[in-house]
């Protein structure tokens, strides 16, 4: 055994040396494992605003297709500022031809609802009626709720316009940093 004074070890400079290697390295790897998360939740936002867009647009198109009658007067153009683009359309349901319907899309907040209306006069609560009916006395119909849900979210504006059977729809929605823009065209079948 050699005595200590000739035993070898490393200096201060080999020790702040390999230490600064190691700073370096788990610095390099944090900010790559940062980098990653970051770019993770941005495409994760990007595909949840997408995802969301084309299952609203979707099954609001198909209703629309569908739809019986559009109550709401549509203008012609989204240009003219002094018939701007309607920010809710409300429709009558054309899927079921024994009970009169209605649709209603609209924006609460971020989110989209859908509401499902009937119309009725208090002396026959069974028969739905058209929503701008009259009874003998001329007074309009009772209007029931059949439902009223949220059906896409991270909606910031929608509009609607369109004219001979065209209903254009323009969409933004955003979460986070994302921000997305759809326009689409429904031709209606009835």
């Amino acid at each position: 055994m050699k005595p200590l004074s000739e035993q070898q070890g490393f200096t201060i400079i080999e020790i702040l040396v390999a230490l600064s290697i190691f700073v370096v390295a788990v610095l390099l790897v944090g900010s790559m494992y940062i980098f990653g998360q970051r770019s993770y939740a941005k495409g994760s936002d990007e595909a949840e605003l997408a995802q969301n867009a084309r299952v609203t647009l979707d099954r609001m198109s198909r209703e629309l297709r569908q739809a019986a009658d559009i109550v709401t007067v549509l203008p012609a153009t989204d240009t003219d500022p002094l018939n701007p683009p309607a920010n809710e359309i409300f429709f009558q349901d054309g899927h079921d031809s024994n009970a009169i319907t209605y649709y209603r899309y609209y924006l609460s907040g971020n989110d989209l609802m859908r509401q499902h209306k009937e119309y009725y006069f208090s002396s026959e609560p069974t028969v739905y009626v058209a929503w701008n009916s009259v009874d003998q006395a001329g007074n309009p119909p009772i209007e029931s709720i059949i439902e009223d849900n949220v059906v896409g979210e991270y909606f910031d504006n929608i509009q609607f316009w369109g004219s001979g059977g065209e209903i254009n729809i323009d969409a933004s929605l955003s979460k986070g940093q994302k921000k997305l823009q759809l326009e689409t065209s429904i031709f209606k079948r009835n």
